[in-house]
């Protein structure tokens, strides 16, 4: 077997067993569906509780689900108005390491609505406007013709070629027409293949997913792509001259006085919390935690943070903590489907929620809160197989099931 058909496969393997970022407007098929599934699980809706009952049956709902899919370890945290309540399930890997309040993990696309809300505060400042054309801010990075706008990266309806979830290196990189591009991929992957850790950089990520057709004609579908949201980062560089870790830091990270939370690039350290899939060959547990070839500049999917600090995080984001009403609105608001500007439309049994879900490198999450933020859960599990673990009904059992 050559190099490249290792590289291949071990790309494809990742993508299959993982997922690049999971698309919270999908199907497990990935045709578009109006809302994202909330429908009831095998695990029954509890009761409303008394508050000092909740604890426990958050950690029954945790319990039940973690075990019914596999997965060595799991996390919940649940908050209503000034009320906290945290579950841990298992071991934070296969070694038995334990779960504790401080542990990280990697949010993959729950990213997404953060970097959407450092870009909103951008065109708050009026660094840039959200009909701005993709192309004019970022030259050479896309094809002119027809023009992407910032908006259209945001909602998904672009156009432009998923390539953590359809993309193929190893053909793709032979239908790249500049030579030098053409070579740093073919190194790249070489590199990849042989076992190094590398980080593919996000304007190779875009030129590769720009040797394939636009899904549709700019604004008028919708269609997840995880590059929609490594242009989105690549455009907050340009207009701002800092890199998005710095613009995490600064817009969010310290006005919400949080500490563990960061982005890959640059920050390349192991969470606690290890994402495992598993072996095509024999169904063992194959860590997938530090595959970080498909970052990029980490605007879609890079994140890594606490479940408390993501919970914060996203309930600033939709009360307006952290942006005017009318961009939160936007934000809420979908364009097409249920997706908004960086935030998904979640109709559980007991209301509107909004927030996304995230699937890479072996772990899966959700973080969603209700429309003033002041009612949320984050849940995260360190495996993803070739099933569904249908988060958003557990979330759905913890949001509506717990009082």
């Amino acid at each position: 077997m050559t190099t490249a058909h290792r590289a291949r496969g071990a790309i494809l393997a990742l993508l299959l067993v993982s997922g690049a970022c999971a698309n919270p407007a999908a199907s497990p098929g990935g045709s578009p569906r109006a809302t994202p599934d909330v429908t009831p699980s095998a695990v029954p809706s509890p009761a409303k509780s008394p508050s000092a009952d909740i604890t426990a049956d958050l950690q029954g709902l945790l319990d039940t689900r973690r075990e019914m899919y596999g997965a060595p370890g799991g996390l919940a945290l649940f908050r209503d108005g000034e009320a906290t309540w945290s579950a841990m399930s298992g071991t934070a890997d296969v070694e038995g390491a334990p779960i504790t309040p401080e542990t990280r993990f990697r949010i993959a696309s729950i990213t997404k609505p953060i970097v959407a809300t450092l870009v909103l505060r951008a065109v708050d400042r009026g660094e840039l406007s959200l009909d701005d054309v993709v192309a004019e801010v970022l030259p050479g990075s896309l094809r002119v013709d027809p023009p992407v706008t910032v908006r259209q990266l945001l909602n998904h309806t672009s156009g432009v070629f998923d390539y953590g979830n359809e993309g193929d290196p190893v053909a793709d990189v032979e239908l790249l027409t500049d030579p030098a591009m053409k070579a740093e991929v073919a190194t790249l992957l070489e590199r990849y293949a042989a076992g190094e850790r590398v980080i593919g950089p996000d304007r190779v990520i875009v030129a590769l997913a720009e040797v394939h057709p636009r899904y549709f004609a700019p604004g008028t579908g919708y269609h997840y792509s995880n590059t929609n949201y490594q242009l989105a980062a690549m455009v907050l560089e340009k207009i701002s001259g800092r890199s998005l870790s710095d613009l995490l830091r600064t817009d969010i990270v310290e006005p919400l006085r949080l500490s563990h939370t960061t982005i890959a690039p640059p920050d390349i350290a192991s969470p606690e919390l290890r994402g495992y899939g598993t072996s095509a060959a024999d169904g063992s547990l194959v860590d997938l935690t530090d595959d970080l070839v498909a970052f990029g500049n980490g605007g879609n999917g890079g994140i890594i943070s606490t479940a408390d600090e993501l919970l914060t995080i996203m309930q600033a984001m939709v009360s307006g903590d952290l942006l005017p009403a009318e961009l939160v609105e936007d934000m809420k608001t979908p364009a097409m489907q249920s997706y908004g500007l960086g935030l998904a439309t979640y109709s559980l049994t007991c209301g509107a929620f909004f927030g996304h879900e995230g699937a890479v490198n072996g772990t899966g999450s959700i973080a969603i809160v209700s429309d003033d933020g002041a009612r949320g859960v984050v849940i995260a599990l360190n495996l993803r197989r070739g099933d569904d673990p249908r988060l958003p009904s557990l979330a759905d059992n913890v949001l509506c099931g717990l009082r």
